[in-house]
């Protein structure tokens, strides 16, 4: 009875182990989104988003799952200010504490869509030109890390 219960348990470890995860993130993809025909929405992959006012950018996932939503997160390093004059005094310089790693989190449930999620924004005013690099993850599990500039 015994050697039964700890093969049973031995058995359904090990198919815990190999299930299929949750999301399985099949291809991901950064670029521009334009107004098509009628509803028709026009996703053009770029690495480089022109910095005009409206203009739309983000992402298209796409994934396999049975979950109705999935939890996205979204870190984005924004690029760095122009820098006011490095102060004169060398005391002031020593007490500065530099702002090296400057991000915004975004976090969501999203629902899927013929397979696929999509995140998009769109430039805005005050937008600064610069790299910037993107990190996608959907349901804890990184999805896709996106290098692009606004220019």
């Amino acid at each position: 009875m015994i050697r039964t219960a700890t093969a049973l348990a031995c058995l359904l470890a090990a198919g815990a182990a190999t299930a299929a995860p949750a999301v399985e993130i099949l291809a991901a993809e950064f670029g521009l989104f334009a107004e098509g025909q009628g509803d028709e929405i026009v996703f053009q992959p770029a690495a480089v988003v022109p910095r005009a006012v409206g203009q739309r950018y983000g992402w298209i996932i796409e994934l396999r799952t049975k979950k109705r939503s999935v939890a996205v997160r979204e870190e984005y390093v924004l690029p760095e200010k122009p820098g006011a004059a490095a102060p004169d005094n060398p005391v002031a310089k020593n007490l500065h504490v530099p702002d090296l790693r400057r991000s915004q989190v975004s976090q969501r449930q999203l629902v899927p869509v013929d397979g696929q999620i999509v995140g998009e924004w769109s430039v805005g005013p005050d937008e600064p030109p610069g790299k910037r690099r993107l990190q996608v993850s959907v349901e804890g599990q990184p999805a896709a890390t996106f290098d692009y500039e606004v220019k």
